[in-house]
């Protein structure tokens, strides 16, 4: 190799080598196109390029997924390449018709491409550069990766609902619907600072969800306003399911 034209023959400049290489320009062998796929620099002399070519070692591809090849979005593949030898040029990972990674260097090691939502994957990885036999451009189709959409949350639970009524003489009606379907079990809570005590609790069984007119018996203690709801012991999302709440004025 002692002439500017055998130097570019074997950096592939006459077979792309400028494209794949992602410098692009014309296929005609220059001291200057090829000090770029050598030395990545445009001002290098015959020699250097000579020297630098002297003694290469292969340029191997090796690629794996590491880990599931399946889960939910988004999902982060992990893809193992091993070390380039050679003068490496670029590493890349493509996952469609239209993307792919920036160039991952030769260093080797663990890769995440990008994250990715529902579909079908096929994963290639392309090496290219100039190995001890020349022009290399290698490259290796991976497993499918298969992302499913990720479960929508369930719908939060609907509340309950109450209804209060006054009897006029510091005692109510309390009614409810919208509890567990099957002989539920429903504390009513009652409090607020017109009673002389801790909130009250009643306890009522709820038929087909719902139960009318339970009576309280005369709680208010003093002229004010005091507040109703209703559990059935239901949690939803971490935290126990109430009824509305209702305001209702003591008589007296």
């Amino acid at each position: 190799m002692n002439t500017l034209r055998e130097i570019g023959k074997f950096i592939g400049i006459p077979q792309g080598s400028l494209e794949v290489a992602g410098f692009g320009g014309p296929r005609t062998t220059s001291l200057k196109m090829a000090s770029l796929l050598v030395t990545k620099s445009e001002r290098s002399s015959m020699q250097a390029l000579i020297q630098a070519l002297k003694n290469l070692t292969p340029i191997t591809l090796e690629a794996q997924i590491v880990g599931s090849r399946s889960g939910e979005e988004p999902f982060e593949p992990v893809i193992r390449l091993n070390a380039c030898g050679g003068i490496h040029w670029r590493t890349l990972i493509i996952y469609s018709a239209t993307n792919g990674s920036n160039d991952l260097g030769g260093a080797g090691g663990d890769f995440t491409p990008s994250q990715f939502g529902p579909g079908i994957y096929q994963f290639v990885v392309k090496r290219s550069g100039i190995s001890n036999t020349g022009f290399v451009a290698l490259s290796k189709a991976l497993d499918t990766i298969t992302v499913s959409a990720r479960p929508a949350p369930p719908p939060p639970a609907v509340k309950p609902s109450i209804l209060v009524k006054s009897n006029g003489d510091g005692s109510f009606l309390v009614g409810g619907s919208g509890f567990v379907p099957k002989n539920a079990t429903v504390n009513i809570l009652v409090g607020d600072g017109t009673l002389n005590q801790n909130p009250l609790n009643f306890v009522v069984s709820a038929t087909d969800g719902a139960f009318k007119d339970f009576p309280t018996g005369k709680i208010c203690q003093r002229p004010g306003q005091i507040f109703f709801e209703a559990s059935d012991g239901r949690i939803d999302q971490g935290s126990q399911v109430f009824s509305n709440t209702v305001t209702i004025s003591c008589p007296f």
